[in-house]
């Protein structure tokens, strides 16, 4: 049996899911109250539950009902799916180039010395990796 493609995330599905992977299993009121905690224009709670069954319907989320409630966890890793979103990224933005996409972010924003050493290291453990 084919294996089922999972669906691209919207940036209002991709928000509830880094909640998902940040708690492990979560409710709707979960999801409700992490949401509204920092929004002005409050979501309603209606609105969640359709997304939750949309990420479900996609493959992305699996729940279990305890009593009454129905309780989701992930389906799909969260570091996969980072590298899927930035590779996609890098692909449609920066031609495929991984050099232009770490040229950009040095131009566009500031760089501490810390956060200098440590690409240098990830780029010396990277190179003593590939040789």
């Amino acid at each position: 049996m084919a294996k089922k493609r999972v669906r691209k995330l919207s940036p209002s599905n991709l928000e509830i899911m880094n909640i998902v992977w940040a708690k492990g299993e979560v409710s709707v009121n979960d999801i409700f109250d992490a949401i509204n905690a920092k929004r002005v224009d409050k979501l309603r709670r209606t609105t969640i539950q359709v997304q939750m069954n949309r990420l479900e319907d996609y493959g992305w989320l699996k729940h279990k009902i305890i009593g009454r409630t129905f309780f989701y966890s992930a389906l799909v890793e969260e570091q996969k799916t980072r590298k899927e979103i930035l590779n996609d990224t890098i692909n449609r933005v920066f031609g495929g180039s991984r050099a232009e996409l770490v040229k950009c972010m040095l131009e566009t924003s500031e760089v501490s010395p810390e956060d200098i050493l440590k690409l240098r290291e990830l780029l010396k453990k990277t190179e003593e990796a590939g040789s």
